[in-house]
């Protein structure tokens, strides 16, 4: 990966991992802060396919697909990676879930519940690590949120980023939701908790998220000067 360029016009960051069809938070984020940009991860190529053609576009949800104008501005820059806590980068197998796209993942998760498995692909994995190793750091003091949302891999992804969070990031937002898949019972609401709390993170309730949220002690005067979300386009 080459160095991060990030627009002039833009004054800080915040980071959406696992964007879904079509990176509708990413998109309420870009909506919401004219000055933001925003790095989206998503392994899927259907899903990063349909986020760079703008093609989903429900008349119910009418700000639920991402905008080309912030493609095209700069603003928000697509990693067509899965994230994890692999030493270099490799590639894995990527279970494609036949009835949600947005719930595919790394791992094998329980048919029964989210539905068949269509198709394993390879992919490549990366950890956070190297992305914040080309990050601007020159610019940036910090980041502001990183919202996780990885289908069973989400306490790998925050271990993968080293020293970074503890030094250099505000807000994040995990999703527990390792009991879906196989093999990822460690993705539990406890270990990330212990997890976040070893890095110096103190957990909160937010009223704009609705999996676990926790903020940085090293930042919290910081705390009513950034905006997060995670809920989406609908109201939470």
């Amino acid at each position: 990966m080459n160095k991060i360029v990030i627009p002039s016009s833009c004054s800080h960051v915040k980071i959406d991992i696992g964007l879904s069809y079509t990176a509708p938070i990413s998109n309420k984020w870009l909506i919401k802060e004219s000055d933001v940009f925003v790095m989206g991860f998503e392994p899927n190529p259907h899903c990063c396919d349909m986020i760079l053609s703008s093609r989903f576009n429900p008349t119910s949800f009418p700000d639920f697909n991402l905008e080309k104008k912030f493609i095209e501005q700069g603003r928000f820059k697509l990693f067509p990676y899965a994230l994890s806590d692999v030493d270099n980068i490799t590639t894995q197998n990527f279970y494609i879930n036949k009835n949600d796209y947005g719930t595919s993942s790394l791992y094998t998760h329980n048919q029964k519940i989210l539905g068949p498995i269509e198709k394993v692909i390879n992919v490549n994995v990366i950890n956070l690590k190297m992305v914040f190793d080309i990050f601007p750091w020159d610019r940036f003091e910090y980041i502001d949120y990183i919202k996780i949302d990885a289908q069973g891999s989400d306490l790998k992804i925050l271990k993968g980023a080293g020293d970074y969070l503890k030094e250099k990031v505000v807000y994040i937002t995990a999703e527990p939701d390792g009991h879906y898949y196989n093999n990822c019972e460690n993705c539990s609401e406890e270990n990330i908790d212990n997890f976040m709390i070893s890095q110096g993170f103190n957990r909160i309730n937010h009223p704009n998220t609705v999996d676990p949220t926790y903020i940085n002690a090293k930042f919290l005067h910081l705390k009513d000067k950034i905006w997060i979300h995670q809920c989406g386009p609908w109201p939470c």
